[in-house]
């Protein structure tokens, strides 16, 4: 006959049936667990499908043209735009960005016309400059670095913002500004962008499923499912594995 009153407990090797209905509870319970949590991300993962971003769909109806230089084929503001949007993501690689400031600097030049093309191109020398110089600058000089680059990019943004659509202000133009440089291909079609539709396509397409789109409480569902219900999940699983227990012990007779 067993015991009630032996305390010692192993998952892997119960000594008693107290035991092996504690551990057959503890199984139970992680189960449910790594159900609840890997089943739903592979669920995701089997049903989700490919989804460009619209800016994706924008750029494919320009590149053909604007790497054949059909200039009257081209919206290169609706390009710009496309180009902006993509640089202005925190998770492009530095790699990727050269390319996309050179993509945005070939576009710039393309909408702007002759007769402000000096002053912006004597702009960005000038903002290139200032940022190196900064680096090494303290005190006063930082300062005073600081405002020539504001009123520089003031004057670049306001200049170009009638041609680019990038009005002074919004984001938009902060990152359009940012993005110039000096030396870049004057074609689209120069070897430099040959990457520039895969690095598009990689940052503006994203798996989308059911699960994504709909929502729940105000929230989207798999934001809810994971950052909620798993946490209440985990919280009632911890209280009716005390309940099974505290159930378990008085049957048993098992007296703390």
């Amino acid at each position: 006959m067993e015991s009630t009153d032996q305390y010692n407990f192993s998952i892997f090797s119960p000594r008693n049936r107290h035991g092996r209905k504690n551990r057959n509870v503890i199984i139970s319970m992680l189960l449910i667990w790594t159900v609840a949590v890997f089943g739903f991300q592979i669920l995701l993962r089997v049903i989700e499908k490919p989804t460009p971003e619209k800016s994706l769909i924008v750029f494919e109806s320009q590149w053909p043209a604007a790497q054949a230089g059909d200039m009257q084929a081209v919206d290169y503001r609706a390009l710009l735009h496309s180009l902006v949007l993509v640089k202005g993501k925190n998770v492009v690689k530095p790699e990727d960005k050269k390319i996309l400031s050179g993509a945005i600097s070939c576009g710039a030049f393309k909408v702007l016309p002759d007769s402000i093309k000096p002053q912006i191109m004597s702009g960005i020398s000038d903002l290139q400059t200032y940022k190196t110089e900064l680096i090494t600058a303290n005190d006063e000089e930082y300062l005073r670095l600081k405002i020539m680059i504001a009123e520089t990019s003031k004057m670049l943004a306001v200049t170009s913002g009638e041609f680019s659509g990038f009005d002074y202000g919004s984001l938009e133009a902060a990152i359009f500004v940012g993005s110039l440089v000096e030396n870049h291909p004057d074609s689209f079609s120069d070897e430099f962008f040959s990457e520039l539709p895969g690095i598009m396509k990689l940052y503006l397409t994203h798996n989308q499923s059911p699960l994504t789109d709909s929502k729940f409480l105000g929230f989207p569902f798999h934001y809810f499912y994971t950052g909620v219900f798993l946490l209440i999940l985990f919280i009632v699983l911890c209280i009716v594995y005390n309940v099974l227990i505290e159930w378990r012990l008085g049957k048993e007779g098992v007296v703390e």
